[in-house]
């Protein structure tokens, strides 16, 4: 069983005009496919955000969605929500998927953050400040490199840290990622986000910046799509092994216990050889084996990394 930090599902099933509950052939997840792949738990992303309107909008999407007894969702809004979920899948007394809600940027949060204790009350417990955006808090990639965080934006941090809510680093510009480095006081993750030495990307990751989120006591979620895997097909062709690979040297670079798995499915287009969220066993098993992993150090690539930041920052 395994966490996906980053699944753009809910945002994929409007589109597609697709229901959870019904196996498809369109897109990547749905909940018998889930099933299929072992997914214990999945940050479902709130997108898009760039207004309170769209926010709230996903939001009642969300509400509605994992209400659905169709769908067998649990919300996942405490630590004891993951074991109790975790223990009961291992136990064959449940066949649900774990929903954490994470909002894919913070424009439709007043600067007074208001509403951010609003969200918070209705399940927010993870957060990226920007998408590809420039908000009343922060810069996105394609901002100018000069702007980073607002004085509104630290306030941001400094609740985000008190109420413990997750602070992802995905999509922000360099140097906002540097100014939630330098202010949060939790660990801080990386929902879907690989290494820029692969893929020449400002939404990658330099190595100073992967080893900066592991000393926070952070972990990087390793995207599969496509176009972020690699910019030199010819050196790193964009496939699972190009991920097997930044695995190995986010390892190399920090420890076993500063990467996961972050997806971007529904929200990406995969490489040749994933066909979708039914391709994650597999996946897996070309980790363990090619990177000659144990038992137990796969299961922290799966689901123990993860589950640390969930539990020092949520508790």
């Amino acid at each position: 069983m395994y966490i996906d930090t980053h699944l753009d599902t809910r945002w994929a099933l409007t589109r597609q005009d697709r229901s959870f509950s019904i196996r498809s052939s369109i897109g990547h997840i749905d909940l018998d496919r889930a099933r299929d792949a072992n997914l214990l738990c999945g940050f479902f992303t709130g997108y898009p955000t760039e207004s309170q309107y769209s926010t709230e909008s996903m939001l009642k999407d969300w509400i509605i969605m994992t209400n659905d007894p169709n769908n067998h969702f649990i919300r996942i809004n405490q630590y004891q929500d993951l074991e109790k979920h975790l223990n009961l899948l291992k136990t064959g007394s449940t066949d649900k998927i774990g929903s954490v809600l994470h909002f894919e940027g913070a424009a439709g949060i007043d600067t007074e953050l208001n509403r951010l204790y609003i969200y918070y009350d209705l399940g927010l417990r993870s957060l990226g400040v920007t998408w590809n955006d420039t908000n009343q808090f922060a810069t996105g990639v394609p901002g100018p490199i000069e702007r980073g965080f607002t004085k509104e934006g630290l306030d941001l941090l400094d609740a985000l840290n008190s109420l413990g809510i997750m602070v992802d680093v995905s999509h922000l510009n360099d140097t906002s990622f540097w100014d939630v480095i330098n202010h949060s006081t939790g660990p801080v993750f990386a929902s879907h986000s690989n290494l820029r030495k692969y893929a020449d990307d400002p939404r990658n990751l330099t190595d100073e910046m992967v080893i900066a989120i592991s000393d926070t006591g952070g972990s990087i979620g390793i995207n599969l799509c496509k176009g972020f895997l690699s910019t030199d097909q010819a050196k790193h062709p964009a496939n699972m092994g190009c991920a097997v690979s930044m695995i190995k040297e986010v390892i190399g670079l920090t420890s076993i216990n500063s990467v996961h798995i972050g997806t971007d499915m529904d929200g990406c287009t995969l490489s040749d050889d994933l066909l979708d969220i039914t391709s994650m066993p597999t996946f897996f098993t070309k980790v363990r084996n090619d990177l000659d992993l144990s038992e137990s150090e796969i299961t922290k690539i799966k689901r123990e990394n993860i589950m640390r930041i969930m539990k020092v920052c949520w508790n």
